[in-house]
């Protein structure tokens, strides 16, 4: 489940709730960060591997999915500085041992 804080009114909402869905493109939701355009990135904690943008419009997009990294998790969604450049981790990556994991670089504009 992701909440929402709206500051000026005080109250929360619920963004987006994979227990509501019967088909959920969310499992298992975790890091969440937010775009200079205000999409909310979540990403997943097991589940399909993804991160995805939920626009202010409302719209949901998924924008990055990581395959072979079974039993591993997406963490640490963030922003460089000029918001162009999406970084995240793989806490267990493909052909790493154990203990390893990868971090990763996508360029964007990122706006949905």
């Amino acid at each position: 489940m992701v909440w929402v804080y709206d500051i000026e009114m005080n109250r929360m909402s619920i963004l987006y709730d994979d227990d509501t869905s019967e088909n959920p493109i969310l499992t298992g939701v975790d890091n969440v960060t937010v775009s200079a355009q205000g999409d909310v990135l979540v990403a997943e904690d097991g589940g399909d591997m993804q991160i995805v943008a939920f626009a202010p419009s409302g719209e949901i997009v998924p924008l990055v999915q990581i395959a072979g990294h079974e039993g591993s998790e997406v963490t640490g969604p963030a922003f460089d500085p000029s918001g162009t450049c999406l970084y995240f981790s793989s806490q267990r990556g493909a052909g790493i041992p154990p203990t390893g994991g990868v971090t990763y670089e996508v360029t964007g504009p990122f706006f949905v």
